[in-house]
């Protein structure tokens, strides 16, 4: 089995105007989806990044420049991430079709974790 991580983006505002009852229920569905799939063995981790701006380091000539992150102009945010196991790449698609955050937002992005041993 190989290892996925799952990153999920939406747009910055995406949760700004909920009631409290409406965030919940989406918790809720992220919560009932991760426990089966980790009751099955396929689940392996993940965690919701906190809300507001984190920081971005470039390296220029000059050393390294510290900015605040993300930058206002984006269109999506990178909210959190999640961990599962699957047999390849088409495994992990069918999977990550099934969780609440392609019925909430509208992409996430599967990236295959490269075992370095």
């Amino acid at each position: 089995m190989n290892t996925y991580m799952l990153l999920l983006n939406h747009a910055p505002d995406r949760y700004d105007d909920l009631s409290e009852d409406d965030y919940m229920t989406i918790i809720a569905d992220y919560i009932a989806w991760t426990e089966k799939l980790t009751a099955e063995g396929i689940y392996t981790g993940g965690e919701k990044l906190a809300d507001g701006p984190g920081k971005l380091l470039s390296k220029t000539d000059s050393g390294v420049e510290v900015h605040d992150a993300p930058m206002a102009e984006l269109t999506e945010v990178l909210g959190g991430v999640m961990m599962i196991k699957a047999a390849d790449y088409d495994a992990a698609v069918e999977i990550a079709k099934t969780c609440p955050h392609m019925v909430h937002n509208s992409s996430l992005e599967i990236r295959e974790i490269h075992a370095v041993d």
